[in-house]
């Protein structure tokens, strides 16, 4: 482990844009020499270490800025107000980074010892980070990114989002193309997502490529002059042909990290205590968009913590003095730290994702491309149901089967509420009714949120921000690109009121690349009105980047 954490920053190549050359790292007589790295070695640093990064950026980030939670304090200095403080800034960028530069690596390291296996994983991996990077920043380094060791280039030029998703795609085909599916990984106790499965690698693989579709869905035809496929038939070309691209089929599919709970393979919310939680409270849109429809998984991720607020959450982006948090829900502790929290999963990607992606590419009808995906209402619906319902049964899986809790808590107390639906006529007498059963999960597919054609895209965007409660940045990512959910932006934010449309650039790679940095300032400018490295400039692939983008 020790070697894996030396080599994250050996092959960080400084994020893309710092000075020093490899010889100047690879001095300790004490670490294994670089060219004595296999390529499964590297996959516990860009797998564990990578989820336990995604974990923590939901937590502290963008569960705030999506209104999933709502911190406390009269500072305007917090997230969901709109500050993000640079530290925060700096790792969205570092650790995509750093884990594209290993997984770009690992892959030099696999076609040195020709292992098509390890190839196709570690393209994957780096196709993952660079997504990442690129839609949190939109021009960033990629075709010059990882040309230290070779060419020495160590201040890389930026690269257009186009540019670095069309090559992105091409990776995810090649890689697709590469697995041999009759062979595990040659070291699997190494792969801590699928233990050496390659038929779930490329799952993951051909799932991943669809979510990096959907993402360019409003950038369809310019994406056809760079592929010669537009989005819409690269969607297509999937769903037809399952037997050359497969996708996950269920939740035992999901890119999902299993945590021993023992040392050192354990995830470190174990460690943290209840106050932590209790400092980030459930926001008022989630809680009420769960609440209002009786959604089962409210009682597995949140506690109601009083009995007089009991299912409120917090306003976010309310001005400090407003902003009152005690009492509000909290995040489940009973799962989410301790002996629990030790074990507790991250997910890359899920199965649900997959279906309510396929539910809006059967829904869209946008040019003759997409409409020759249309399925129809049927269609639509029996995905965006599949969506839920997968989402549901990994999270009872997780709490019954993982957790080994029983799904009915009869403590009395009202903090210990656990995946049950309370009966009551006041909160000193509670009759408890699990609800985590096959009919309780119909009835709320069937009846509490049935599919509605009229507001299709809401519908399955709402449920989609749901299911992606804890998965890195794709609420905001479908945020940008849709419009949905359609979150209340508070009167205590920053940023005139905008929701975030990207991060700004990190003040090191502003002062270590500072030609390519100003380039980047020029290229928006020219590209959008106004353009800045500010909060405002939206990504390419945005609805606003589409609206603004000078043609």
């Amino acid at each position: 482990m020790k070697t894996l954490k030396y080599l994250s920053v050996l092959l960080v190549l400084l994020t893309f844009s710092q000075c020093r050359t490899l010889e100047e790292y690879n001095v300790s007589p004490n670490q294994i020499e670089v060219g004595s790295i296999q390529p499964c070695d590297l996959m516990d640093e860009l797998i564990c270490n990578g989820a336990l990064n995604c974990q923590q950026r939901f937590y502290d980030t963008f569960a705030e800025l999506m209104q999933y939670t709502c911190a406390g304090g009269s500072t305007s200095n917090v997230i969901h107000r709109y500050y993000i403080a640079p530290s925060y800034v700096s790792n969205c960028w570092n650790n995509p980074a750093r884990w594209a530069a290993n997984a770009d690596h690992m892959y030099q390291l696999a076609v040195q010892i020709e292992d098509e296996n390890y190839q196709a994983i570690a393209l994957t991996l780096r196709a993952f980070w660079m997504d990442q990077l690129s839609a949190t920043f939109g021009y960033v380094p990629f075709s010059e990114a990882f040309l230290l060791r070779d060419q020495n280039i160590n201040k890389p030029k930026f690269d257009a989002p186009k540019d670095i998703y069309a090559q992105l795609i091409r990776d995810l085909e090649k890689a697709n193309s590469l697995y041999n599916t009759s062979m595990s990984l040659s070291n699997s106790s190494k792969d801590k997502l699928y233990a050496g499965d390659t038929k779930k690698w490329q799952k993951f693989t051909n799932s991943l490529l669809l979510r990096i579709l959907m993402r360019l869905s409003n950038r369809s035809t310019d994406m056809e002059i760079m592929l010669g496929e537009s989005v819409a038939q690269c969607i297509k070309k999937i769903i037809d042909n399952p037997a050359k691209y497969p996708i996950m089929t269920s939740y035992e599919d999901n890119a999902i990290v299993y945590f021993s709970g023992e040392s050192p393979h354990q995830n470190n919310w174990g460690g943290y205590q209840q106050s932590t939680l209790s400092g980030h409270r459930g926001a008022e849109f989630f809680i009420g968009l769960m609440n209002g429809k009786n959604d089962p998984r409210k009682w597995i991720w949140f506690i109601p913590w009083s009995a007089s607020i009991a299912w409120m959450g917090v306003q976010s982006g309310m001005p400090g003095d407003d902003t009152a948090t005690a009492g509000y829900p909290i995040m489940n502790y009973e799962i989410f730290i301790g002996t629990n929290g030790y074990k507790l999963p991250v997910s890359f990607m899920n199965y649900d994702e997959v279906c309510f992606i396929l539910a809006e590419a059967y829904l869209r009808n946008d040019d003759d491309h997409w409409a020759a995906i249309a399925g129809g209402e049927a269609r639509v619906t029996e995905w965006y149901n599949k969506g839920i319902r997968a989402s549901i049964e990994f999270w009872r899986y997780l709490y019954v089967d993982y957790f080994q809790q029983n799904g009915r808590n009869i403590n009395s107390s009202y903090r210990n509420f656990a995946a049950v639906e309370p009966m009551y006529d006041n909160y000193n007498h509670i009759e408890l009714q699990p609800i985590l059963d096959d009919a309780s999960i119909d009835n709320y597919i069937n009846y509490s949120v049935p599919f509605d054609i009229k507001n299709g895209l809401e519908c399955i965007m709402e449920q989609k921000y749901i299911a992606n409660f804890r998965i890195m940045t794709e609420a905001w990512n479908d945020y940008r690109r849709t419009g949905y959910p359609k979150l209340t932006i508070g009167t205590g934010t920053l940023n005139n009121g905008v929701l975030p449309l990207r991060l700004e650039y990190p003040t090191t790679t502003k002062t270590t690349n500072p030609d390519n940095y100003q380039a980047v300032l020029e290229t928006l400018r020219n590209t959008y009105y106004d353009g800045a490295d500010n909060m405002l400039t939206p990504v390419w692939w945005s609805e606003a980047g589409l609206a603004k983008e000078i043609r």
